[in-house]
């Protein structure tokens, strides 16, 4: 005897929440109900795939395996649905985009009302999630888009390269870099800058441009999002490195801020789209990219101004 593929979906589901009430909520069933059939695939091998510990459940060797296998499997399903779908030309239902927090609340306005006109029949469920995390549900199949930047380990993905986004220095008015003028790559080594959180690309693509500029940043302080990390630097704390695309949403007068580009080759960040090498809708999602590239070309336009040359979001030839 087999397990199901619903039976699957709940230990996944309890793998990926850690408790079986939040298991049963997503799922839409009665938390009773998805112990009975998490009960019944362990009876299966005979063998524990969970350890009912408190307060998360915790896998065991082979649960993990298990789990694993089950997420493939039912990638596969899904897949199974979508060649049937791409073959009759359908584009309705949902697309899960799963977007990296640093980009979430600046290249998403906006973003969603253009691809309702374009996909009317196609509603579009966004969950943000860290890289690693998206990477992960991106290969599992429980999002079927990502949007990141590069670098990260593509394998069993592919997408296409979107535009390469500039970082600007932002720092209080009071420090020794908050002078109104354009910034050289050099004056940034060694600097005690605010980052974000371990687990953030922002993070390390910012220890990347002071390192290659002569040495890493010294960091005491690290925030949770780009806002966070705006507010401290607005408080005095020292200053920190942002995607361009956040300008405009985080800096306004009054802040006591300076922004700054730089002068010689401006470092950034390359944001890309990706979806799993096996899925059916490989041509309408390089359509997708087309679509999020023009708007990040639209965000380029609205740009405010900084002391230095001028940012611009370059757009990636297909």
């Amino acid at each position: 005897m087999l397990p199901t593929l619903r039976q699957l979906e709940y230990v996944v589901a309890v793998a990926e929440t850690g408790q079986f009430v939040e298991a049963a909520r997503r799922c839409a069933v009665s938390q009773p109900a998805l112990s009975r059939q998490v009960r019944e695939v362990e009876e299966l091998p005979g063998v524990r795939l969970f350890a009912r510990a408190r307060p998360r459940v915790l896998l065991t060797p082979v649960g993990a395996e298990v789990v694993g296998r089950a997420s493939g499997l039912l990638a596969q399903a899904r897949e199974l649905v979508e060649v049937a779908a791409a073959s009759a030309g359908a584009r309705q239902g949902t697309v899960r985009l799963g977007v990296i927090p640093t980009i979430a609340p600046y290249g998403l306005p906006g973003l969603l009302a253009k691809l309702r006109g374009l996909f009317p029949e196609v509603g579009f469920a966004i969950h943000e999630l860290q890289t690693h995390v998206l990477l992960d549900h991106l290969r599992a199949g429980t999002v079927d888009l990502g949007l990141l930047a590069r670098p990260f380990d593509d394998h069993g993905l592919q997408g296409r390269d979107l535009v390469v986004e500039p970082f600007v220095l932002v720092a209080p008015a009071t420090h020794p870099l908050g002078v109104p003028e354009a910034i050289r790559a050099a004056d940034v080594a060694g600097a005690s800058l605010l980052l974000m959180d371990d687990g953030h690309c922002l993070r390390d693509q910012a220890i990347d441009v002071c390192a290659v500029a002569g040495a890493p940043p010294a960091t005491l302080v690290s925030a949770a999002s780009v806002s966070t990390l705006v507010r401290m630097v607005e408080s005095g704390l020292g200053p920190t490195l942002l995607p361009a695309s956040a300008l405009a949403a985080e800096l306004r007068p009054g802040q006591g801020l300076v922004a700054r580009s730089f002068l010689d080759a401006q470092p950034g960040r390359t944001l890309t789209l990706q979806w799993r090498t096996t899925s059916p809708y490989g041509a309408w999602f390089e359509g997708i990219g087309t679509v999020l590239g023009e708007h990040y070309l639209d965000l380029d336009a609205a740009m405010p101004e900084v002391a230095g040359p001028r940012p611009r979001i370059r757009m990636l030839e297909p």
